[in-house]
């Protein structure tokens, strides 16, 4: 059914939306754009906890178990078992009429990733379990890759571009020389990921850090932080909690918490940048407002801690900088406009005189 609105209702309710709009533009827009209302913040003492998100790889001491014969496969474990060193972890029957023996050729089956596994010295002619761990059904070809002896060559480009995809084991017969299971060791792991030139600054070597992974959270240590490019820095962050998914995950999104840092809290907004110069604008009892420069301690993108009172320069001169309770200007690029252009006529004032 059509509703009809009256001519008189329909000025009306334009005449609303018309005011609507002016006030969003007078409340919302106007002021990031000009100093028609100025706001401040008042500076106080507060934490900043550092943090970053990225995606990381496990690191971890895997083990490849491989079949000495062709044969029926019997199973003694579930996956996920935690099995020790040597256990028996399977059968192979190969009945009278099949004598292969021997590492032959792999299946087609599993030769992509056997061929990456070439020169691992943990990929074992066994049925028993080469190292103590959690027992698993599937691999990915990655575990000379991602081992703790070759992750000081990792790079963040190769490790992007390899294929994790799963292959799994589980199967009722074999041939010589195919992958039968695989062991992780469940003790110390690793995690290789990569920061950002900012990230970098809020994290040190040997420094305890707090990893949120999709599996639950767990605690770490930096082993070692080296540029890779002009962009980024590897991070390798050390283990030894247990991890539920630990044996089956290779890539996880994860974010990095590290140390608390304290100061006098500032809002990003309120920095800008004078003849090279970081600073904020502080209002004087006058109600002016005068740059003041600033030493920014760390940074997590929104907010900054900074030192308080004084800093020293990179000559080592004593810098005069904001102090607790200090206003602020929220919105400093039009105050910042004004300076830089009334610096710029005292200039060419001089240049005349």
């Amino acid at each position: 059914m059509k509703i009809s609105i009256p001519k008189k209702s329909r000025k009306y309710i334009l005449i609303y939306l018309v005011v609507l709009l002016a006030l969003y533009l007078v409340i919302v827009l106007v002021p990031k754009v000009t100093d028609i209302f100025e706001t401040t913040e008042t500076l106080e003492p507060g934490n900043l906890a550092l943090s970053c998100e990225g995606t990381g790889y496990l690191i971890k001491r895997e083990a490849i178990a491989t079949a000495d014969r062709a044969g029926a496969i019997d199973y003694r474990y579930k996956e996920g078992a935690v099995v020790g060193r040597d256990w028996k972890i399977l059968t192979i029957d190969s009945g009278e009429a099949i004598q292969e023996t021997g590492s032959g050729n792999v299946s087609s089956a599993f030769a992509s990733q056997m061929n990456e596994l070439k020169g691992f010295d943990r990929v074992v002619e066994t049925n028993r379990s080469p190292i103590s761990g959690v027992y698993s059904t599937s691999f990915d070809g990655n575990e000379k890759y991602f081992s703790p002896e070759n992750m000081d060559s990792i790079t963040r480009e190769e490790a992007e571009n390899r294929s994790l995809r799963k292959k799994s084991l589980s199967r009722s017969n074999t041939t010589a020389g195919d992958p039968l299971f695989k062991i992780t060791n469940d003790g110390k792991w690793y995690i290789v990921c990569w920061l950002k030139e900012k990230e970098r600054e809020n994290f040190d070597e040997g420094q305890e850090v707090s990893l949120n992974l999709p599996d639950g959270d767990v605690q770490g240590k930096i082993e070692s932080i080296k540029k890779e490019d002009k962009k980024r820095y590897r991070l390798i962050i050390s283990s030894n909690w247990g991890y539920e998914r630990l044996a089956e995950t290779r890539k996880v999104d994860l974010t990095i918490s590290g140390k608390d840092v304290t100061g006098l809290l500032i809002d990003n907004g309120c920095i800008v940048r004078k003849n090279g110069k970081q600073g904020v604008y502080v209002r004087d009892k006058n109600g002016d407002y005068s740059f003041t420069p600033i030493q920014v301690i760390s940074t997590d993108g929104s907010h900054s801690v900074v030192t308080g009172s004084r800093f020293y320069d990179e000559k080592g001169k004593t810098v005069l900088t904001v102090s607790v309770y200090d206003e602020i200007l929220k919105n400093p690029k039009g105050q910042l406009k004004r300076d830089l252009k009334e610096e710029q006529k005292q200039k060419e004032k001089k240049q005349k005189q």
